[in-house]
């Protein structure tokens, strides 16, 4: 072995070189780099890691059935729904909203513009409370209205709904003439 800071014999264009070895904590830092690396494919592709991108898929689909959970899945119940009408600040608060995303269209009161009668018992795409909602959220893009569930929370699609359901019947002034097949409330 030689000693420390000494210069080896041979040079190259003038630069020479010493012996000296490589720090320990360098050293030990290729070893674990080797360990790691003959360690990863049985981990990962044979054992029970997964790769970032499937916890990632994972951590999606946990926050989607939560969401889910959260707001009573995507199956709201008829019950659920008729029991917002009854509540006068989620009718209130709908309010506002319908002011802000649907007074365009349909005007005030539901009395309809370039969207139809929302206070009439005549219905375009079904009368019942659920499926009042599910256009709400889904949108019938082919007469323009928009999917209001991308843009909405869940909750406020049930205020809306319900706010909808309430208007039925108030008639207002200068109501757009009935479209669609005739409902009738239970």
């Amino acid at each position: 072995m030689t000693d420390k800071d000494e210069l080896r014999e041979h040079d190259f264009d003038g630069i020479q070189e010493y012996d000296n070895d490589l720090p320990k904590w360098w050293t030990w830092l290729f070893w674990i780099t080797i360990i790691f690396s003959v360690l990863y494919p049985f981990v990962y592709d044979f054992g029970p890691g997964q790769f970032p991108s499937e916890t990632i898929d994972a951590e999606i689909a946990s926050i989607k059935q939560a969401k889910e959970k959260a707001v009573g899945g995507t199956d709201i119940s008829e019950e659920s729904l008729l029991s917002l009408v009854k509540d006068k600040a989620i009718i209130a608060r709908a309010n506002e909203s319908y002011a802000l995303r649907c007074f365009a269209c349909h005007a005030t009161g539901g009395a309809g513009l370039i969207g139809p009668n929302l206070t009439d018992d005549y219905w375009l795409h079904g009368g019942k409370i659920t499926d009042i909602r599910k256009v709400i959220a889904d949108g019938v893009l082919e007469k323009g209205m928009p999917p209001w569930k991308d843009q909405l929370t869940p909750e406020q699609v049930n205020d809306l709904t319900a706010l909808v359901w309430s208007l039925q019947g108030t008639n207002p002034p200068g109501a757009k003439e009935p479209q669609g097949e005739l409902v009738e409330r239970k």
